[in-house]
């Protein structure tokens, strides 16, 4: 083996933990390894932030306590299925809403689209009455997707006054505009549109959100004519019992929680995709612009006119840059790993550490002195 080439595969070892070799790599080596250096150096942060994006589900919002929104879902589903709904999937991956076979529309909307559809009003025995609350509202809009966030907000606004500005609610009162929570609470809620779905779930007599499904979901991995209420409702075992008495039998409450998750996570594929290649894209972007400006630091702190290393280029500093990513990423996956949370920063925090060392060692005016 040539001299040079020993030369340059001790430093390619070296580098992972010396700055003088990676120094010395970037000044003799080829350029195409640095390039390899900053390849696999800059993606292997990116590892951690795909594999946690590829095991989220459109459902992970109901994997914990969902303080009785599946018995909600079961009563409100099958209450809207009783009372002639139908949500269909039709041929443009849209849902449409009908009620005794006739489309909601927005000209049936525009006054109604903040009221529910459907509701279900849960209830505690307190000094020997039920006190009884509001836990669920579902609703149903034809608004467009890019106007559901501040829909969603109206709803938010409307359900916080309505239900924490109060009276005790008793039996008689609770399809009343003032039925009010004898406790402060703010309803759960699911809206339903033709573009997709969102639910939040909040703590029991609380106005504090537990959970919320993801942004983004639609009905486009959904076959054209599917029928949800239908696809929910329908539990093995459970179909020709009497709807309202089924939905007291928790085998049925977690057969119906089963079929919604389902919903949920069909419904968030699309978006699911677009959300693994978008920040691994992202971050990735990020990572070689750090690396390059690295290089541009490096390439700065040696300009001072006695600093012994003005040798170094604009070039070779982006070179040095290069050599030394690869520690710092795999570090970095490590650490996203171990611990997820840093999974996005951990390369960030890594490289910045390593680059100050080389400088502050290597790179100074007094090293060689």
């Amino acid at each position: 083996m040539k001299e040079t080439s020993k030369r340059t595969l001790k430093n390619v070892f070296a580098s992972l933990i010396s700055n003088d070799a990676a120094i010395d790599g970037a000044k003799t080596a080829p350029w195409w390894i640095g390039i390899i250096f900053l390849i696999i150096g800059t993606f292997l942060p990116i590892i951690p932030i795909m594999v946690n994006n590829s095991k989220t589900y459109g459902a992970s919002f109901m994997a914990k306590n969902t303080y009785g929104y599946e018995q909600a879902l079961a009563t409100v589903s099958n209450e809207l299925e009783i009372e002639h709904y139908t949500f269909t999937v039709n041929d443009n991956k849209k849902l449409v809403a009908a009620k005794d076979g006739v489309v909601i529309e927005n000209t049936v909307l525009e006054s109604k689209d903040l009221t529910p559809i459907a509701t279900y009003d849960a209830y505690e025995n307190v000094n020997g009455e039920d006190k009884y609350y509001r836990a669920l509202n579902v609703f149903y809009t034809d608004r467009a997707s890019n106007k559901i966030s501040a829909f969603r907000k109206e709803i938010e606004k409307k359900q916080y006054y309505l239900y924490t500005n109060v009276i005790v609610g008793t039996a008689g009162d609770t399809e009343s505009e003032t039925y009010k929570d004898y406790s402060k609470h703010v309803p759960s809620y699911l809206i339903l549109y033709k573009d997709g779905l969102f639910s939040k779930i909040y703590k029991y007599h609380t106005t504090t959100v537990a959970s919320y499904s993801y942004d983004g979901s639609d009905w486009k991995k959904f076959n054209s004519g599917t029928e949800l209420l239908s696809l929910v409702n329908t539990v093995t075992g459970f179909e020709v019992a009497d709807p309202m008495t089924r939905v007291k039998d928790i085998n049925y409450v977690n057969g119906v929680k089963s079929n919604w998750s389902r919903v949920f996570n069909l419904s968030y594929k699309n978006q699911k995709v677009r959300q693994f290649w978008f920040s691994s894209g992202l971050y990735y972007g990020i990572y070689l612009v750090l690396a390059f400006f690295m290089g541009l630091l490096m390439f700065l702190l040696t300009r001072g006119k006695n600093n012994p290393n003005r040798n170094i280029t604009l070039w070779i500093g982006f070179k040095i840059s290069m050599w030394i990513d690869f520690t710092p990423g795999l570090l970095a996956m490590v650490l996203g790993f171990v611990w997820s949370p840093t999974a996005g920063i951990g390369y960030i925090a890594l490289i910045g550490i390593r680059t100050m060392w080389l400088s502050m060692r290597q790179l100074n005016p007094t090293a060689n002195q």
